[in-house]
């Protein structure tokens, strides 16, 4: 190989990986600050629409937000771990909310098991 190559080579490396370094979630950011408003917002519109979509047989209501991430697309998803009180008390749900241009599109709202996520 020659040695200009293998500098190419050698380059196009080291950026794959710095990229790779910067990035580990695929583009998701951890939420800094789980308690702003918008983030509890956006974790009760995930609730409701979750009692909405079940005819609300079981209805939960948030409790808490374990923690959160965001990843900015054609607007900015929203994956957040919750705490709920109601149905099954202390039940913790994974959700994905969907928000472009102030509408909210819920994506899944589903259970966590513990050890397995």
């Amino acid at each position: 190989m020659k040695p200009a190559t293998f500098l190419v080579a050698l380059t196009t490396v080291a950026v794959i990986l710095s990229v790779v370094r910067a990035d580990p979630y695929g583009g998701w950011q951890p939420i800094k600050n789980i308690h702003s408003h918008r983030v509890q917002e956006i974790a009760r519109f995930a609730v409701g629409m979750y009692n909405l979509e079940n005819g609300f047989k079981h209805w939960l209501r948030l409790a808490s937000i374990r923690r959160g991430f965001t990843q900015v697309v054609d607007g900015v998803n929203y994956k957040l771990d919750v705490t709920v009180a109601g149905g099954n008390r202390g039940s913790m749900y994974r959700t994905e909310v969907y928000e472009r241009r102030g509408s909210l599109e819920l994506k899944y709202f589903t259970p966590i098991y513990e050890g397995l996520n």
